[in-house]
């Protein structure tokens, strides 16, 4: 199957893809399971690779100017796996849905069994201008020939973080930036997820978290991260992060089962 990004070269490669990987120690956290971190990582590593294959990875961009940006992930975990246990990553582009390129994500055990699902809105970003533009027609008409989202989710505005319980302040180091020259996205995650308070993250296991990126962090800069829970049981905790500018750089929400 041929697809076109406009402008690019043309590519032909399988509308979903997989990868198989196996937990490394290094990806584990505290209680032993892969950490959430090395989860997002798996599927950014999983899009990256099938967006090149399709000639629309960001060096192919890169060089007309234009590049990805995450703007939207959800993420739902039905449990987390264990130091060495192969894990399979499959992703698919699913469309449009205004500016956003949807994606979706499936985490699978050697039996197939699913470990979680993700979906994500990803922004094609002029370099100049830092500023989406309209996604070409391929994009859209992809969707017709890959399965169906795994979340339905319309990425509708997170809840504004009116009052902080916990606050956490970080700067943004070198070690931080991607190719675009700001903060990962999986460091911002990392952050918010930071901020939750200490108990939480030793007796509970995160089972569902939300993002909305909404501006970048850059090189220097200092960034608080805040962090409430809504209402008793603190089962689900609504996250916001703050430039030093004043800048709000990403809004979140996790929920944690014990």
């Amino acid at each position: 199957m041929i697809f076109r990004l406009e402008g690019s070269s043309v590519a032909e490669a399988p509308p979903v893809w997989s990868e198989e990987l196996r937990v490394r120690s290094y990806e584990m956290d505290a209680k032993g399971r892969a950490s959430a971190l090395a989860v997002c990582n798996w599927l950014q590593e999983a899009a990256g690779n099938h967006a090149t294959a399709l000639a629309w990875g960001v060096d192919q961009l890169q060089a007309q100017g234009l590049t990805w940006v995450l703007s939207r992930l959800h993420l739902r975990l039905n449990r987390i796996p264990a130091w060495r246990e192969p894990v399979t990553v499959t992703t698919w582009p699913a469309g449009a849905q205004r500016l956003h390129a949807v994606r979706e994500f499936r985490i699978s055990d050697e039996d197939g069994g699913e470990i979680g699902v993700a979906t994500s809105g990803w922004l094609l970003v002029n370099l100049a201008s830092r500023r989406p533009v309209r996604l070409p027609e391929t994009i859209a008409a992809i969707r017709a020939h890959t399965p169906a989202r795994v979340l339905d989710d319309p990425f509708e505005k997170l809840p504004e973080l009116e009052r902080a319980e916990h606050e956490r302040s970080f700067a943004v180091r070198y070690s931080n930036l991607d190719m675009n020259r700001h903060a990962n996205n999986v460091s911002v995650i990392a952050w918010a997820l930071d901020a939750v308070p200490e108990e939480v993250l030793l007796e509970s296991t995160l089972a569902e978290f939300e993002v909305d990126f909404r501006a970048e962090a850059r090189y220097g800069d200092h960034i608080t991260a805040q962090v409430c829970a809504p209402e008793p049981p603190a089962e689900i905790f609504l996250h916001r992060l703050v430039r030093d500018d004043g800048r709000e750089i990403a809004r979140a929400r996790s929920r944690w089962r014990h």
